[in-house]
């Protein structure tokens, strides 16, 4: 009978330590589920997005946000085929968003959570990503020789040496500048796609000898600029933007721009898909996305965002009316047909 009586009082320790460790388990599992893993470019979009989004997410949810720059698609594509996903957002330039979706990279979303009153324009409620914010690769220009009224407003212009004398900046990268070339050499924005290669690589040659720095972040044409090392530069919309909001001498010239989206996906097979969907109903928010468009000069697409913003601010954004009409849409899907070869072409050019 007493072992009996002992078993029995083991069994229910036994019982009750198992119980413990279950219910601990259980406190366990919910503190990591107030965790969101968040990768993106980093920078001064670190900044906007810890102002514009995470704060009000962290305070509102009491889900802590875990940053980690820069964005890198080869990553994002062996942590899901390894089945070992680290992020739960990740930021996808354009290219890379082509890449996500052939590749079977993303989960699906969930826009009765992200944006229930319709506040995103249906082009941009795609299924596999979230359209983070637009911006465009401009023509940036010094103010101290050159005015608003004389300065190049084409390619074309920012081909010829003679007229516009001046130290000039390209990116270190066939992106963009074989739709820039094209255009100089008198190719209509509207007919520049699929590209023809060799004729921009024959106008690049033009104005090769006349770059004086090839970029390589994007950080280095607005300092470039600023700094009067160089007359004329491309450069990311919101790189200008800032500068000249900090006093610089710049302008930007919006013509023949190309406009572009980067876009924010869930990795499949993400460990918090919940709190992501929820991230990014806070991202949609047209108060958080005037907030980021003010830091940053880079702009989201809620309807209701001019009612959060200073009319200059507005007219300072790629997607304002007057700027979105003189520019071209860069096609992702001809970039990610024709990258690697174009790519291999402009390391050799370049050693040339």
């Amino acid at each position: 009978m007493k072992t009996y009586k002992f078993l029995s009082i083991i069994t229910m320790v036994g019982i009750f330590v198992s119980a413990c460790l279950c219910f601990a388990k259980n406190i366990q599992a919910t503190e990591e589920e107030k965790v969101i893993y968040f990768n993106s470019s980093g920078g001064m979009l670190q900044k906007a997005q810890q102002a514009a989004y995470f704060t009000f997410y962290e305070r509102d949810t009491g889900i802590k946000v875990i940053y980690s720059a820069p964005a890198n698609f080869a990553k994002l594509k062996m942590m899901v085929e390894s089945g070992n996903v680290e992020w739960d957002i990740t930021e996808l330039p354009m290219r890379d968003y082509e890449r996500a979706v052939r590749d079977g990279l993303l989960e699906p979303l969930d826009w009765s959570v992200i944006d229930p009153n319709n506040e995103i324009p249906e082009q941009h409620r795609l299924k596999w990503a979230y359209p983070g914010s637009a911006y465009s690769t401009i023509l940036g220009y010094r103010t101290v020789k050159y005015s608003i009224k004389n300065h190049p407003r084409t390619w074309a212009e920012f081909w010829d040496v003679k007229r516009f004398p001046g130290g000039r900046s390209l990116r270190n990268h066939p992106d963009d500048n074989l739709e820039f070339a094209l255009m100089a050499d008198g190719v209509p924005g509207e007919k520049l796609y699929p590209l023809d290669i060799e004729r921009a690589f024959r106008s690049l040659d033009r104005i090769k000898p006349y770059i004086t720095v090839w970029w390589t972040v994007g950080a280095q044409p607005a300092q470039l600029l600023s700094d009067g090392e160089v007359e004329f530069a491309t450069s990311w919309n919101g790189r200008i933007a800032t500068i000249k909001s900090e006093g610089a001498p710049v302008e930007i010239e919006w013509n023949q721009g190309l406009l572009k989206v980067s876009r924010y996906g869930i990795p499949k097979g993400a460990k918090h898909k919940k709190n992501a969907m929820l991230m990014l109903k806070y991202m949609a928010r047209a108060e958080g996305q005037a907030i980021a468009a003010k830091l940053t000069g880079y702009t989201g697409f809620n309807k209701r965002l001019g009612e959060y913003l200073d009319p200059d601010i507005a007219k300072s954004l790629c997607t304002y009316p007057e700027n979105a009409k003189v520019q071209v849409v860069q096609d992702a899907k001809w970039w990610l047909m024709n990258a690697d070869k174009v790519t291999e072409m402009w390391q050799s050019w370049k050693l040339k």
